[in-house]
């Protein structure tokens, strides 16, 4: 009948573990000229290809013609019912080599009953597979020196920085490129756009009684003016492409009926497979496999960046001590913050003989001596 865990679960209903075939996007990776992603204003269509050893998404010029030039509304169908299946979210720094640091919203139970608050998971250095952060983590240096690390959201400086943000991706079927067996992935880092598609999926949900699975929403990309501060003081605008999800009739009942007719039309096929329960539609694809595409073309600014560049400044609890330590034990000797500074680069090498040699320089100042005769 099949294998449990990999294409069945505990029910016996059969697990669809569909490929992500096609890519939806409204902006281009870097191009030759200046290196930089660029936004658009309507919906292109990719897919995969290999080509000298490596897998790349190039233009699907047959799912374009589809859809003529530039279009900007798609008619789009899901393929579970679960919200967190469908539009999955959360707060993100990609790098090339995968989340340097993801959070998301949990539910906390305690005595006073259940609470939600975001937890992030970050690759540190003594657990490069992720860890809960911040944990105990404290500020080493610096004007918030000794103070505890802000948890994910609101005061995260790798949010303030803009290296994390909004991370969203859209999982559906094409209306007029239906294919089954695949499925397509449209991914987003807008801060009005994540919000925007995750609410009308949450509604789409509820008005529909739990039921997603087959649901038809027409997604748009519109045009909206934004106001940001300019380079050189003072508030400049710009032109963005925002995403909505919608759906719309002439009367309730013809919204209704447009809306759910997909999964009528599923529910009549899935009938006459009579013996195999069919499960939801869930997405395979890995972390390593996205992260460059999706780094590229949202995060340029991370590229190069390491966990050496986002964690020098952050330490646990024991280590802000060792540093403090450190730094003091520096300044005594007379070095300069700017070698105060590359000793706290070699402190992760090998603490402890950083602090043994200078508290035996320390002991080797002549000042120290005479203090030690006079004893």
């Amino acid at each position: 009948m099949g294998i449990l865990g990999l294409t069945h679960d505990e029910n016996g209903a059969a697990l669809e573990k569909f490929p992500v075939a096609i890519k939806v996007a409204i902006g281009e990776g870097p191009d030759a000229e200046d290196g930089e992603p660029h936004a658009l204003f309507h919906f292109v269509f990719k897919r995969k290809v290999m080509r000298g050893g490596s897998v790349y998404w190039e233009s699907a010029p047959d799912i374009a013609e589809v859809y003529g030039e530039k279009p900007t509304k798609l008619g789009v169908i899901f393929l579970h019912d679960d919200p967190r299946e469908v539009f999955p979210s959360e707060y993100a720094l990609w790098t090339r080599r995968g989340r340097f640091c993801h959070g998301e919203l949990v539910q906390i139970a305690n005595g006073n009953g259940a609470h939600y608050k975001m937890q992030a998971i970050r690759r540190t250095r003594e657990h490069p597979e992720g860890e809960p952060w911040p944990g105990e983590r404290k500020y080493l240096d610096g004007p918030q020196k000794g103070q505890p690390v802000e948890g994910c959201g609101a005061g995260c400086p790798e949010l303030e920085s803009g290296n994390c943000g909004p991370s969203g991706d859209l999982y559906f079927i094409l209306e007029k490129f239906p294919s089954l067996g695949a499925i397509c992935r449209l991914h987003t880092g807008g801060k009005t756009s994540v919000p925007n598609l995750s609410n009308a999926v949450a509604q789409l949900h509820n008005w529909n009684g739990g039921r997603l699975k087959g649901v038809k929403a027409t997604l748009k990309v519109t045009p909206e003016m934004r106001w940001h501060p300019g380079r050189i003081g003072g508030w400049e605008t710009s032109v963005v492409p925002i995403l909505s999800l919608e759906i719309g009739g002439t009367t309730l009942e013809s919204l209704i009926t447009d809306m759910t007719e997909p999964a009528r039309l599923l529910q009549k096929a899935q009938s006459g497979c009579a013996g195999e329960q069919w499960g939801h539609c869930v997405v395979r694809e890995s972390e390593e496999e996205r992260a460059p595409e999706i780094a590229e073309e949202f995060y340029p600014q991370n590229r190069d960046l390491g966990e050496e560049a986002t964690c020098a400044a952050v330490g646990s609890s024991e280590q802000a001590e060792q540093c403090a330590t450190i730094c003091d034990l520096a300044r005594r000797v007379g070095y300069s913050e700017a070698k105060i500074e590359r000793l706290l680069g070699q402190r992760r090498r090998n603490p402890v003989r950083l602090e043994r040699k200078l508290r035996n320089q320390l002991d080797e100042r002549p000042d120290n001596a005479v203090s030690r005769e006079r004893e």
